[in-house]
């Protein structure tokens, strides 16, 4: 099976990761996560996003999610929606080396 790529769209992750930086999905386990990693994450209000954000805490329910931008407007994360239940956490990205 071949590796999922994710595709960052925005300056949420800039300057770490900017617009365009491609990621592979791993699959895994919230057990499996640590503060720090970079996941995919289902959008708690929109269906139909998924957003890639840094792990800033990890509770036992919830997970805080931050995008690496300096700018607070420059990102729509867990200081504007909350924190994301565990179950909302699609997999660990890895950046794509090429």
């Amino acid at each position: 099976m071949s590796k999922v790529r994710v595709n960052i769209s925005g300056d949420s992750m800039w300057p770490t990761y900017p617009d365009g930086s491609q990621f592979f999905l791993n699959p895994c386990s919230i057990e499996d996560l640590s503060v720090g990693d970079i996941v995919l994450a289902q959008h708690p209000f929109h269906s139909t996003v998924q957003i890639v954000k840094r792990i800033q805490s990890i509770q036992s329910q919830t997970v805080f999610l931050v995008g690496d931008n300096p700018d607070p407007l420059a990102s729509e994360d867990s200081h504007n929606f909350g924190a994301v239940r565990h179950q909302a956490i699609l997999g660990r990205c890895e950046p794509v080396q090429e």
